[in-house]
């Protein structure tokens, strides 16, 4: 029922009523209605042909006739109407005997669609109506971290993450009553198929997140495979959504590339750099280990280069920082965008470019999609230009707000 309430918009609404209209209809719940309805109105039309001539506590219309019944089948009975002919208290009769047993199967068949409803939620078969949220896909030892960071980052905000594995339900308690106070749904299933995936409603989520999975009994040895088979299905189904993967073994990491997945982490891949550091620079580990973990006051942000500051050299934006704020302009994050239609179409947009434009229309599939690659210029030089598709990395104690939309960094990179 969770998901009912948080469909946004319109869509959202319609979508609700229209599902919860065919449940109904399922339980035979119209019918039911309809036979009540009729009853009703039975009994209002026979009180008021059959007692409109008495005064005596009959019906002065047929709305009082049409009261008289639905107080009566509720068992309200107040008393105002009250049949005086025979005719009308045979009515009478019928509706005090059948009327309250039509109206508790109806209430029975309604409750029982919610009761319904609830155990696929809980059981993982129910379909996310959220959008913009964000897929868990697959489970290991590190899903709560990454949890835990999302979580850091939309503090405040009503995000909602979905999990897609094939965890034990207790398992799955256990993680939803660790974060009862956050908005976490479950879709049970393997999130290389692609009707579960359409279950978690990756067409309206705002990125994907493939985990090295050992849910259901998968193996480590296999986390790769899956991995690859699941953001290829994400990718196809919903080549716009940002989609991150964890891999074990760095070989497999051009098979993601093919994919277009947009950020890939390969397990321990850092880890041989940072023990090197730790023996040789003592302190160093710690502090990225707090940067990363968000454990200082000094923290991380993602911040959107200011429109004023478009087409001039990074020096000007990194003083601006450093006396606004003291901040530290660390790095500048350029995104760049994949070939599309457009660019391969031609300048005059002739009638072949017309023709080739209608049968990628006409496919129905996202050829192109809006694929986007972020490259990282770390200590930019003062000369560095800045353009309209660009953010900076600052290190600082306050978040920096001037110019445009901020986000904050817990453990990497969105």
């Amino acid at each position: 029922m969770g998901a009912w309430r948080d469909g946004a918009g319109a869509g959202g609404i319609f979508g609700t009523v229209k599902e919860f209209f065919y449940l109904l209809k399922n339980e035979k719940v119209f019918r039911i209605l309809a036979f009540t309805l009729a009853l009703v109105l039975f009994g209002a039309v026979a009180l008021f042909f059959a007692d409109r001539y008495y005064v005596s506590k009959g019906p002065s219309g047929l709305f009082d006739a049409l009261w008289w019944a639905v107080v009566t089948i509720t068992t309200v009975g107040y008393g105002d109407v009250v049949p005086t002919s025979t005719l009308g208290k045979i009515a009478g009769l019928l509706i005090i005997l059948s009327g309250p047993a039509l109206l508790s199967i109806i209430t029975a068949s309604v409750a029982s669609v919610f009761v319904e409803r609830k155990i696929r939620e809980g059981k993982g078969l129910e379909r996310i109506k959220d959008k913009d949220h964000i897929l868990v896909c697959g489970w290991n030892e590190n899903g709560f971290q990454v949890i835990d960071g999302i979580l850091a980052r939309a503090r405040g905000t009503h995000l909602v993450i979905v999990l897609v594995n094939e965890l034990d339900r207790d398992d799955i308690h256990t993680i939803q009553y660790r974060y009862r106070e956050h908005r976490v749904r479950f879709v049970r299933g393997n999130f290389v198929k692609e009707d579960v995936l359409a279950r978690a409603n990756l067409s309206r989520a705002k990125a994907a997140i493939v985990l090295a999975d050992t849910s259901g009994g998968h193996t480590l040895e296999k986390a790769d495979e899956r991995t690859i088979f699941g953001t290829l299905a994400i990718k196809a189904m919903a080549s716009k959504v940002r989609t991150c993967a964890e891999l074990l073994h760095p070989e497999n990491r051009e098979h993601l590339n093919r994919a277009h997945v947009d950020e890939i982490i390969v397990r321990g891949q850092s880890s041989g750099s940072l023990l090197a550091k730790a023996a040789t620079d003592p302190g160093m580990t710690e502090a990225l280990r707090m940067l990363a973990n968000d454990e200082d006051e000094n923290r991380l942000w993602r911040v959107r280069v200011p429109a004023r500051y478009t087409g001039k050299p990074v020096r000007d934006l990194a003083s601006h920082i450093r006396e606004r704020t003291g901040g530290l302009l660390l790095a500048v994050l350029r995104e760049e965008r994949g070939i599309g239609l457009e660019d391969i179409l031609s300048e005059g947009y002739s009638a072949v470019d017309e023709f080739i434009k209608k049968k990628f229309a006409e496919s129905g599939k996202e050829f192109f999609g809006d694929r986007r690659r972020a490259t990282v210029q770390l200590n930019p030089p003062d000369d560095y230009e800045l353009t309209a598709h660009d953010w900076i990395l600052v290190l600082s104690r306050e978040r920096p707000t001037e110019g445009g939309i901020v986000e904050r960094l817990v453990g990497g990179a969105p």
